[in-house]
């Protein structure tokens, strides 16, 4: 995970107060109810975005039984439209694909947002974070844990210390992460719970040791690898807590819906939790969505190679006994090669700009990383591994180019997270191996750590979008959820318009993707991203009728008109859906939207305008 939500867009661009005239077209027209082929519903009147590079436009369609039947005209639409067809006025509205997240963590962190929410995104200070905090636990005196997502590195004048969690919360472990998820804050008891119970664990994750006393001072540098369960059982959280878990997991999934998001990737599964993922299944709790699960794969695991081995195996098992059209799991494994910008633990090939002795640290040597890659391809498992630095990024190409000219080419898919800082010379293997960069552009936002530490040369080349899929990459995209907002139109916007926490246009605008290109890479894209793009990602005869109505065009968001009329800040980009549908059924309605016109059984036309 990496860069910035709450304080996402903290520039507002207005003219003061602008009265916008809104007139629309009116249609009359008739549609006799004596179809061949009639459908449970067609949609006439639409701005029907396909995201079919074939068939991109078009403003009708038909589906039935929860799959698409006709994609185009209105004088074709009439076939499809029989005694029993629902008709709905698309009243010229844009309607897309349902959006597919190919990186985000809405089970595992979304579950665990019970025990840390992620509240301290909207903290300015440390004293808001502390107000926070102090506030959790007085609300929860039974909860086991007190945590939170989202402070940053910047609001600690002497970082995050131990002592200064002691002074709020003392009788309980306090476990913080940082917005980008790579930091972490301890209090003294979860210091001490964590070496208690799992030794071994508590040191993945870095702990920084004082120089002077050789004590832990409470920051952890690779805080990625958290995983609670390490240190407190199932039994130990009780009964409530996976309630609470299954009840937060529900409500970020159902906030997704909300903004046009109908499958996500979660990329980030602990076996420790696939129980209570399909628990949480079996309760119908994934019956509006469409989820896939990658499985993380720590560097430790590399020790034991045959346990290694026969847990994968044991994970594609799963896949294949618990599969169906709302879960995947079993397919695809998480790595990290390296951190985030923001405490210098991304890999680089140059030192970092504000510490001429600091290149970065990677999780994994060369030959490391290229043996458990190996593992995984034999084992037929798509790779995809977390690089946020140039160093990082070649160290993962190095590693995916010789398993395939090891093991044979074959449609692996493996992809490059995030992938902030390929150089030039490393997209044709990219392009040749068929590697996916699988990109989140809510991070281009930035911040000043990162502006400090690649200084502005490099960041013309941060992120470089419209040249990856130029040298011939796909490129997908996601939002990194809870490292930013699970609404793509922030990512939309970002991608179109390339502005940066300073609300400048001056971080290598050349790379800017229109936003029907952002659209194209937020579902075609993906949904190949996460191997499913026979089935979602486009509105194409044969797929789901996963898609998704909206109020406002979001293809006018880069316009100079919207920007002077809207002010562009987190939360201003949340009511833009109406409706959205998974497999032609209403799964998000927004309050007051009719998605239906009353009429007798009797009728034998519907008349809409």
């Amino acid at each position: 995970m990496k860069n910035n939500c709450r304080n996402f867009f903290l520039f507002s661009i207005s003219i003061g107060i602008i009265i916008l005239l809104l007139s629309g077209c009116s249609v009359n027209q008739t549609l006799q109810r004596t179809g061949s082929r009639p459908a449970d519903l067609v949609i006439v009147n639409a701005k029907i975005f396909t995201s079919n590079a074939r068939q991109p436009y078009a403003d009708s369609i038909a589906v039935k039984g929860g799959r698409i039947t006709y994609v185009g005209s209105f004088e074709g639409a009439g076939d499809f439209v029989g005694p029993d067809t629902h008709i709905m006025d698309g009243k010229e509205r844009l309607i897309t694909p349902g959006f597919v997240d190919n990186h985000c963590h809405v089970l595992w962190i979304g579950g665990m947002s019970y025990l840390q929410p992620p509240d301290l995104f909207e903290c300015v200070t440390m004293n808001d974070i502390l107000a926070k905090v102090r506030e959790r636990a007085r609300k929860n005196p039974g909860l086991p844990v007190i945590g939170g997502i989202g402070w940053r590195m910047n609001q600690l004048p002497e970082g995050p210390r131990k002592e200064i969690l002691d002074s709020v919360v003392s009788d309980r472990p306090v476990m913080l992460m940082s917005y980008s998820g790579q930091a972490g804050w301890l209090n003294s008891r979860a210091i001490k719970l964590m070496r208690e119970r799992n030794p071994a664990a508590f040191e993945r994750l870095a702990p920084v040791r004082d120089k002077k006393t050789g004590e832990y001072t409470g920051e952890c540098r690779r805080y990625h690898v958290v995983n609670i369960l390490d240190y407190l059982s199932w039994e130990e959280l009780g009964a409530k807590v996976q309630e609470g878990i299954m009840k937060a997991t529900t409500d970020i999934l159902d906030e997704a819906l909300s903004y046009g998001v109908t499958t996500m990737h979660d990329v980030q599964i602990y076996p420790e939790f696939i129980p209570l993922i399909l628990k949480f299944r079996d309760r119908g709790g994934l019956d509006k969505v469409r989820v896939r699960g990658a499985f993380f794969v720590g560097r430790e695991r590399l020790e034991n190679p045959v346990r290694l081995k026969k847990d994968l195996s044991q994970w594609k098992a799963i896949g294949q006994n618990e599969n169906g059209p709302h879960l995947r799991l079993g397919q695809s494994l998480k790595f990290y090669i390296d951190g985030t910008l923001d405490n210098r633990t991304s890999f680089l090939l140059s030192p970092y700009s504000d510490d001429p002795t600091r290149y970065g640290t990677p999780d994994w040597s060369q030959e490391e990383f290229n043996r458990v890659v190996d593992i995984a391809d034999k084992l037929k498992l798509q790779c995809l591994t977390h690089n946020t630095g140039d160093a990082g990024a070649r160290r993962v190409i190095n590693a995916y180019e010789r398993a395939m000219k090891v093991n044979g080419m074959r449609d692996a898919r493996h992809t490059l997270e995030h992938c902030e800082m390929p150089v030039p010379e490393d997209w044709p293997r990219m392009a040749r191996y068929g590697m996916i960069a699988s990109m989140q552009p809510q991070h281009f936002y930035g911040d000043e750590m990162c502006e400090k530490a690649l200084g502005f040369e490099r960041l013309q080349g941060w992120m470089p979008w419209k040249s990856l899929e130029s040298a011939g990459v796909r490129v997908s995209f996601g939002t990194d959820w809870a490292a930013g907002p699970i609404n793509p139109a922030y990512g939309l916007i970002l991608a179109a318009l390339r502005v940066n926490f300073r609300g400048d246009r001056n971080w290598g605008t050349d790379e800017a993707v229109d936003i029907e290109t952002g659209i194209r890479h937020w579902t075609a894209d993906s949904a190949y991203n996460l191997f499913m793009e026979n089935e979602i990602g486009t509105l194409e005869v044969g797929k789901y009728a996963d898609l998704v109505i909206f109020n406002k065009d979001l293809r006018e968001m880069s316009t100079p008109w919207f920007i002077l009329t809207h002010k562009i800040e987190l939360g201003a980009l949340d009511d833009f859906v109406d409706v959205t549908m998974l497999a032609g059924q209403p799964v998000y309605v927004k309050k007051g939207v009719l998605l239906d016109f009353p009429r007798k059984k009797d009728d034998r036309e519907h008349t809409y305008q």
